[in-house]
């Protein structure tokens, strides 16, 4: 399909050009042998219309380089061209990278302000900030959203979201996806994403043809 080679030939683009000096290992992959199929929980975390015609699903891990650039230089436009335009609903899953320390208590951080109804404001912080996450930078990003620190402490020390969080990991292993920022864009049926899927730092003009593409197809 063409959509999927236009996705995965410009993730491999894009993760080269943004920083050749990363180890193989933190390279995106992705599956490209057929239409990926994923099942959606009506409780996740997403943006836009819940009947739009199109979905893009993002795993990510909150220390990756290349999580923060997509969040920073396409997010944004894609938010404005097909999020608020009621085109396409965004989804956020994590994939918290074995060598990232602290994807997963950013992850779970960012599961406990959603108690707080501050989720989008701290997934956010998370990906933006010059300063590490480390060392307090998880706190330091939390207190600039608002939250109240001792709840989300309590909750952190919980690890509420963990089963959560290992689900999320086990769906990207499912459709082969092992490095972020990774992405399922598609068609719902019946509960459950049919598409293709991508990977690595995309500039934004992948996405713009391959939603483009899909609009155009039905």
């Amino acid at each position: 399909m063409r959509t999927a080679a236009l996705l995965t030939a410009l993730a491999g683009a894009a993760a080269l050009a943004l920083s050749p000096a990363v180890p193989a290992a933190a390279a995106p992959q992705a599956q490209t042998d057929g239409p990926a199929r994923l099942k959606l929980d009506a409780r996740e975390f997403s943006l836009g219309r819940s009947d739009a015609p199109l979905t893009l699903v993002e795993f990510t891990d909150y220390q990756c380089p290349f999580c923060r650039r997509f969040q920073a230089e396409t997010f944004p436009l894609i938010k404005k061209n097909y999020i608020d335009t009621g085109k396409l609903r965004f989804i956020v899953r994590d994939l918290p990278l074995d060598f990232h320390a602290s994807a997963r208590p950013a992850a779970e951080a960012a599961h406990c302000a959603a108690e707080q109804g501050k989720f989008w404001e701290m997934h956010e912080a998370l990906l933006t900030g010059a300063d590490p996450l480390a060392n307090g930078g998880i706190d330091k990003r939390a207190k600039a959203v608002g939250l109240d620190l001792a709840r989300l402490h309590e909750c952190m020390r919980a690890q509420r979201y963990e089963t959560v969080i290992a689900a999320n990991a086990a769906a990207a292993d499912g459709l082969g996806l092992s490095g972020t920022p990774a992405f399922v864009l598609g068609r719902v049926e019946n509960g459950v994403l049919v598409g293709e899927v991508g990977a690595g730092a995309q500039p934004y003009v992948a996405f713009d043809e391959a939603i483009k593409e899909l609009l155009a197809a039905k």
